[in-house]
């Protein structure tokens, strides 16, 4: 009787533990399922960071499963499914991620809603889908208003459109070449910032208006 009273008290004081520990990680909105979610996440994002793509996926696979890690676990695959070249299960992947966003209060998760749109908008431009990419870059400003990467990608967005459209049907324009090689130097330097971040679950709960 007292082994089995032992045993149960271990059990107890270990979830105790488990549940002390998340409450040292920002943003804890639930109890220890939800923890369990973001530190598949967080290292997920340490795998993907150092280029570990087949472990890292497993990991966001098994994060997806977790209600408030989910849109971050589909983002994080969109990312490396865009890192290996597969453009169109990327865009599968923020897709999914921005409709668990969408059944979401607007005002959480801004920077993850931020990145979504924006990364969509790269993947779009490298498919040479210029409106798409403009729509997203929009999108995506519409979130955060003061981001230039976002403005500037518009902007090369809209020129090649109407570089295209002047240099009629099979034509991309004189520019285009050049333009696209400045907007994978901005998505370097994204990549770059969501790596290092990534280290973190990153503080995204920002009342509504709080542009950064």
């Amino acid at each position: 009787m007292k082994t089995r009273q032992r045993k149960a008290a271990a059990r107890r004081a270990f979830r105790i533990m488990i549940c002390a520990l998340a409450l040292a990680m920002p943003l804890l909105l639930g109890g220890c399922t939800d923890s369990a979610g973001r530190l598949l996440v967080m290292r997920a994002n340490f795998l993907a960071a150092r280029g570990m793509h087949i472990d890292a996926m497993s990991l966001y696979l098994d994060a997806a499963e977790y209600g408030v890690a989910a849109p971050y676990a589909e983002y994080g695959l969109g990312l490396i499914f865009f890192a290996l070249g597969e453009e169109s299960a990327a865009l599968n992947r923020f897709a999914e991620a921005g409709r668990i966003l969408e059944t979401l209060p607007d005002g959480l998760h801004r920077e993850l809603r931020y990145r979504n749109h924006y990364n969509t908008g790269m993947v779009l431009f490298s498919k040479g889908d210029f409106a798409g990419a403009a729509d997203s870059f929009r999108q995506a400003l519409r979130v955060s208003s003061g981001r230039i990467e976002a403005m500037r990608n518009l902007e090369l967005s809209l020129m090649s459109i109407e570089r295209e459209d002047s240099a009629g049907v099979g034509g991309n324009g004189g520019g285009t070449a050049s333009e696209a090689m400045t907007l994978m130097f901005q998505h370097i330097q994204q990549r770059e910032v969501e790596q290092w971040r990534g280290r973190e679950w990153p503080d995204e709960e920002r009342v509504p208006g709080d542009d950064r």
